[in-house]
């Protein structure tokens, strides 16, 4: 029985930091930070009363509310949410609105962070409505802002970013994670959520889908020395809500509101085990590096942004398949690791030619990549030893990766993105070819296709090869 199978109601903080407490992991854990998370078809409208319970309201002074969104227009029952929210706040604050992004779509890039940090300069409190993104920028600014309380309006379920004390952002046009803050309330107003886009919630089931991928690259990762971050609570905290995503799939694109409100607590729950473990990499593997791999490209040649969660979804069978080429790799033949010589550094940034001639790309990565490659490389015998450890315990790390077919189905089930062509229309075979076979060279976190790489396994008929098994549906005949 899973040390979390008491938990009823993921909103349930309080219970969730006492068993959390009970676990052997728990001194090296990081505390949940958020006072209050409300899932609901009405909490946006609990936003007046969240706000009043971070401060202190004297009955003469009136304090300060400054509230972030971006261009958006997010309708609730056919009004501008947005708007009403900030007449409700009007009523009991005094409010200034500040609109990010009003050049195009908005991106956490530096502009971005210091505009919002400049702007709630001296607020009481700050109110951040929307998606991800315009989340990611109120936990930084406030963050850089000693911590000014910060109370989140979610109106989309595509991403986990709302719950966890990191965020996202732009960095020499290469998405990086980094430490911000926990808000404070989070409320997640799932009539909004429903009545959202249909693609936002459907890439938001396939962000959950790395629930089954990722936690295996990070104890790989733990396994070979690059990683201490590895625990089990957050690993079990997860494990413990994710089940069959294909049982509660069903109606998601239709917005059902059953399936609306699993979608929405599941993420909340990614967004809390990634906070508690102090590191996305609980829940970023191959699956994260092949998205943030399309989002490069997409930023150096103007194209639009595809939703992260549609992204990873896609990607997270590419994992899948990852993980069972080695197996058949390590059951079919002689191991022998690969280290690495002065040529990699040229092969890294050429790997990144295509996404910018002037090398940055290419020198950012290198950057990340460059450390990860010294820890491989720092004691080869050490590393040969740790490696045949993994495989005289046949894999078993990769025990809870579900085959390619599993998380397809899900995908399915929900409306979701379930191949590269359903994603946005410039993401080509060639493109995603590219993604996936130097998905490894872009950061710092190793994965398993680091690890096939380092065997020699993960040569261009390899890379064929997994993504031909990713997206073999039943209909197909194998060979």
């Amino acid at each position: 029985m899973s040390t979390f199978a008491s938990i009823t109601d993921p909103t349930d903080l309080d219970a969730i930091r006492a068993v959390i407490a009970s676990t052997a992991d728990a001194p090296e854990l990081v505390p949940l930070g958020i006072r209050s998370l409300v899932i609901s078809p009405e909490a946006s409208f609990g936003l007046v009363p969240a706000v009043k319970g971070m401060l202190a309201v004297g009955l003469t002074v009136m304090r300060r509310v400054v509230v972030l969104i971006d261009k958006t227009t997010i309708l609730r029952d056919g009004r501008d949410l947005k708007q009403q929210l900030c007449e409700l706040l009007a009523e009991a604050f005094v409010v200034e609105v500040v609109v990010l992004g009003r050049k195009g779509e908005l991106h956490a890039d530096e502009d971005a962070l210091e505009t919002a940090t400049a702007a709630i300069k001296g607020f009481d409190c700050v109110v951040a409505i929307g998606g991800g993104t315009i989340s990611d920028i109120g936990k930084v600014a406030t963050d850089r802002q000693g911590g000014i309380p910060l109370v989140i309006v979610q109106t989309a379920a595509s991403v986990d970013g709302f719950t966890d004390n990191v965020s996202v952002v732009l960095r020499n046009g290469v998405k990086r994670t980094i430490p911000s803050r926990w808000p404070d309330v989070v409320l997640a107003d799932t009539t909004t959520i429903a009545d959202a886009p249909v693609a936002m919630n459907t890439a938001g089931f396939g962000e959950v889908l790395s629930l089954y991928t990722a936690p295996a690259d990070w104890e790989l990762a733990n396994r070979l020395g690059f990683d201490d971050s590895f625990r089990f609570t957050p690993r079990d905290f997860l494990l413990e809500f994710a089940g069959d995503p294909a049982t509660w799939a069903e109606g998601l694109a239709d917005g059902a509101p059953g399936a609306v409100l699993d979608l929405t607590r599941m993420l909340a729950i990614r967004g809390i085990g990634t906070g508690i473990a102090g590191t996305t990499a609980c829940l970023s593997g191959v699956e994260h590096v092949v998205s943030h791999m399309l989002d490069m490209y997409a930023a150096a040649h103007n194209l639009p942004t595809g939703l992260h969660g549609a992204q990873v979804g896609v990607a997270t069978q590419i994992a899948s398949a990852a993980w069972d080429l080695l197996r058949r790799k390590v059951a079919g033949g002689e191991i022998a690791l690969r280290f690495a010589d002065g040529d990699l550094e040229h092969q890294v940034k050429r790997a990144f030619d295509n996404c910018d001639e002037t090398g940055g790309r290419g020198e950012e990565c290198w950057s990340d990549y460059s450390r990860k490659i010294a820890v491989w490389n720092a004691d080869p015998e050490r590393m040969k030893s740790l490696v045949a450890s993994l495989v005289s315990e046949g894999l078993a790390i990769a025990a809870a990766v579900p085959a390619p077919e599993s998380l397809s189905a899900g995908l399915r089930a929900a409306g979701s993105p379930s191949t590269p062509g359903d994603l946005v229309a410039w993401v080509t075979p060639e493109i995603w070819r590219w993604a996936v076979a130097n998905c490894h060279f872009m950061r710092d976190r190793f994965t398993v296709v680091d690890l096939l790489f380092l065997l020699g396994w993960w040569t261009a008929d390899d890379v064929d090869s997994v993504i031909a098994q990713a997206f073999l549906t039943e209909s197909e005949p194998t060979t």
